[in-house]
């Protein structure tokens, strides 16, 4: 029998730069430099060079805002950006949001779904999408995505914009 896990919190996409301690697979400890690719109220999947231990427990701080938690390493991601690897971490804290914006409510209908902020190129309009994890991917490597603005009615390239810190 497959057990779906529901999410508890709605996923933003949002490059948070961290650094990161830990131990990694070999037994070794280390530091690394890392950033997020989302983040949640109880967790983020990041990007990384060393490769972990699911049910390890690493240290991250937050480079934007100097606050620091500890996570579990929930699972190993998939991932085609070599030499780096993605993880799903868990904050053992959930009330301490090192990540220093505020998470929107997780809506009925969301469990797939990650948030991007993105601003028409004509108008500036800005606006939340929900998009999925394939959509997401697309967006970061190519910066954007063309798209009608329903202010101005113009299409154009919407980029990504960075959430600002609370």
């Amino acid at each position: 029998m497959t057990e779906i896990q529901t999410r508890r919190s709605c996923r933003v996409a949002m490059s948070v730069p961290v650094r990161v301690f830990g131990v990694d697979y070999r037994g070794i400890d280390f530091t690394e430099d890392a950033h997020t690719l989302t983040v949640n109220r109880h967790g983020a999947k990041i990007r990384m060079s060393h490769q972990l231990i699911p049910d390890s427990e690493i240290r991250l701080i937050s480079q934007s805002t100097g606050r620091d938690s500890v996570f579990r390493v929930v699972s190993k991601l998939q991932c085609s950006e070599l030499p780096f690897t993605y993880w799903g971490i868990e904050s053992l804290d959930p009330e301490d949001n090192i990540w220093g914006v505020d998470i929107p409510k997780l809506l009925p209908g969301n469990q797939l779904n990650v948030r991007v902020m993105m601003a028409c190129p004509t108008c500036s309009f800005r606006e939340f999408l929900r998009t999925d994890e394939t959509l997401l991917a697309s967006l970061q490597e190519k910066g954007g995505v063309d798209r009608k603005c329903r202010i101005c009615d113009a299409t154009g390239l919407w980029k990504l914009l960075p959430l600002k810190a609370v």
